[in-house]
């Protein structure tokens, strides 16, 4: 091989190696791009969740303090109206009634916005207050137990609106007469398990069912890092176990009992 031949063979080489370096450079910087625009997204979606929760929280505070105060005063008065006509006793029944329809309606409304409970008692009995609330009239049974975990608060915040959106879902597509929740530590993961035995949905149509909330399921399931199974056997029930990781995997402190 000449002179010529070997600096050209130099040459294209030292062209591949630059070549090489730009694309694994490039690759590289996709790639950090990716992650970056990928956390800034859970970033963002996690802020979001936080803003209206904290907005939910506020409007139930409000809610409860002032307008549930109001219909309770309006409730006292009438009470203690006496040796009044019966026309005028039946008129004052029928007011109280409105009134306790009024309050019921107003304790599922600063239930779904945030439950005072849920800070003060915890997780456990914020849920079994939610199932019962939800399910009172339905006909719809059903069967809870939570072991007891001492969870964070953001936590447990999301593990209760995913058990809200799951009980929506049972009560308004389901047409069961029952289900299961129960909560329970394995190992490192902590177990969200739900089922319930009714008609189960199509899966071909899932995509259309906007209304099912699954989308608000996993995205605060991701801000858990959980992974999510999901078994629908039509005419079966569905069946939801959500496994989430019993640590912050920024910290890894762990949720103990």
């Amino acid at each position: 091989m000449d002179t010529n031949e070997t600096k050209i063979y130099i040459t294209l080489l030292t062209g591949l190696a630059v070549l090489a370096i730009l694309m694994a450079f490039f690759v590289v910087t996709i790639f950090r791009y990716q992650r970056k625009k990928a956390a800034y997204h859970a970033q963002k979606l996690k802020d979001d969740f936080n803003f209206l929760d904290k907005e939910k929280q506020r409007i139930s505070l409000d809610l409860h303090d002032d307008l549930g105060a109001s219909l309770s005063a309006i409730k006292l008065r009438l009470q203690m109206l006496t040796n009044l006509g019966a026309t005028a006793t039946k008129h004052i029944d029928v007011c109280e009634l409105l009134l306790d329809e009024a309050m019921q309606k107003l304790r599922r409304i600063s239930l779904n916005m945030m439950p005072g409970i849920l800070k003060r008692e915890g997780l456990d009995a914020a849920l079994n207050d939610l199932i019962g609330i939800m399910t009172f009239g339905s006909g719809i049974k059903s069967n809870y137990y939570c072991e007891p975990i001492n969870f964070k608060e953001e936590t447990a915040i999301h593990i209760y609106r995913i058990v809200q959106e799951v009980i929506n879902n049972i009560i308004k597509h389901s047409k069961a007469t029952s289900f299961d929740l129960t909560i329970y530590r394995n190992e490192n993961k902590i177990c969200l398990f739900m089922h319930d035995n009714g008609i189960g949905f199509d899966d071909k149509n899932l995509k259309e069912k906007s209304g099912l909330g699954l989308h608000n399921i996993a995205a605060r399931a991701g801000l858990l890092h959980a992974d999510i199974y999901m078994t629908n056997t039509k005419g079966e029930g569905v069946e939801y176990l959500i496994e989430i990781p019993a640590y912050d995997k920024k910290n890894k402190s762990a949720h103990r009992r």
